[in-house]
């Protein structure tokens, strides 16, 4: 067994992975490292969206996206007309993620760790017309560009409603306890496949990283716990491939908090089960991914 001094940079990564995922690791890093699978997601006036998948003429009909081809911020109507809004491009999973917090029909939503901003634009168009969505993003570059995303892609019946703050979500619930309906932590994360093609990086990889960002990424989902309304929906989600930092964090609310919460299960069937949640990997996924995405609902006072 390789001594921990060796366990670094690319050679370090691929042992480390190859741990976890034993038989499985060569097609899951095969896949990884193929171009993602992205879909053209296009926001509507009135609110709602429809889903665009530029291999094909039309919305998409790929089997994970099937089901959220269009939608409408208005329940029950299903809206078809197109718009002439741009199309924000992004991984077909991470609509997934952000149609799996359950939203209010009156109230606050706070997406914790918005930006870019695709699952930010997924929210605001579902919201119903009294729900606001709080875009929080800590970084003042990152921020900026989660702006010129609400500004260029939502319509401006859906932006009025959309805050953008800079608050740090691992320590703002101090502030606001209870303070919001609905919550989507999509955490920083050690985002492999994004570091597999950035050879100066994975160069720099340890498995201290992805220690320091379990530690982070419990930070912002207890202080989110916090921040959440009794009733409301919690979703935590990551896009890495590493157990510690998913279920393994997803694990330590259940040690804090108890029966203080129920995990809920997810309706989409294109992801594998996980103790708590459910992850999506690219070589299963048609591409998509990875994801995951652990659900919860905090339990009435």
């Amino acid at each position: 067994m390789k001594s921990k001094e060796t366990i670094r940079g690319a050679e370090g990564f691929m042992h480390y992975y190859a741990e976890i995922y034993r038989d499985r690791w060569a097609s899951l890093i095969s896949a990884l490292q193929a171009e993602g699978k992205g879909i053209g997601l296009r926001c509507l006036p009135a609110g709602g969206y429809i889903l665009e998948d530029p291999s094909h003429a039309g919305p998409s009909r790929d089997a994970v996206a099937q089901r959220t081809t269009v939608h409408s911020g208005e329940a029950g109507k299903i809206e078809e007309k197109r718009d002439e809004l741009p199309v924000y491009r992004l991984d077909k999973v991470s609509v997934i993620a952000a149609e799996a917090l359950i939203l209010p029909q009156r109230g606050r939503v706070l997406d914790a760790c918005a930006a870019p901003g695709g699952k930010t634009l997924v929210l605001a168009a579902r919201m119903s017309p009294e729900t606001r969505l709080v875009a929080n993003e800590l970084s003042a570059e990152r921020r900026r560009r989660l702006k010129t995303v609400v500004a260029d892609y939502l319509p401006p019946s859906l932006r009025g409603r959309v805050e953008v703050t800079g608050y740090d979500a691992s320590s703002v619930c101090r502030k606001l306890p209870a303070a919001f309906d609905a919550i989507l932590l999509d955490a920083p994360c050690s985002s492999e496949r994004h570091l597999l093609g950035d050879p100066e990086a994975l160069g720099r990889w340890s498995p201290a990283r992805t220690r320091n960002l379990a530690c982070r990424q419990w930070a912002l989902l207890s202080s989110a716990f916090i921040m959440l309304a009794p009733g409301g929906c919690l979703v935590y989600s990551t896009c890495s491939i590493s157990p510690e930092e998913n279920d393994g964090v997803a694990g330590r609310l259940v040690k804090k908090y108890g029966d203080a919460f129920t995990y809920v299960p997810l309706d989409e069937s294109g992801g594998e089960k996980t103790l708590y949640g459910s992850i999506f990997l690219p070589d299963t996924c048609g591409g998509g991914g990875p994801m995951y995405i652990a659900r919860i609902v905090k339990r009435q006072v």
